[in-house]
């Protein structure tokens, strides 16, 4: 493959990746029902709608651990057991932070 088509093959997955990751944290439900007139509030404290700011932060959360996956996979790989180790402990440790992330949000929802 040529460095132009590998190129081109990555930018494709992060776009899909940035597009599944919008509509798995509810990108329609924040364009549809996450604007409330005069409620300025970042965190809308119903489950049933939400804020376009609770959208991208819950992207981010989601390639936070898809980050932790990823250096879990490169841990099975890792040459050394010292390396292996660290890819581990920073994997799960990503994983954790991630899955921490997202309950303190949906916490914050009532």
């Amino acid at each position: 493959m040529s460095p132009r088509k590998s190129k081109l093959v990555f930018i494709a997955a992060v776009i899909y990746l940035i597009v599944f990751f919008a509509l798995a944290s509810g990108i329609f439900n924040a364009i549809l029902e996450g604007v409330t007139a005069g409620s300025g509030a970042f965190i809308l404290p119903t489950r049933s709608a939400q804020t376009l700011i609770e959208t991208i932060v819950m992207i981010f959360v989601l390639f936070i651990g898809m980050g932790g996956a990823i250096i879990l996979y490169r841990a099975g790989k890792a040459g050394t057991s010292k390396t292996q180790g660290a890819f581990l402990v920073s994997g799960f440790a990503l994983i954790a932070i991630s899955l921490m992330l997202g309950f303190t949000l949906v916490n914050l929802k009532g």
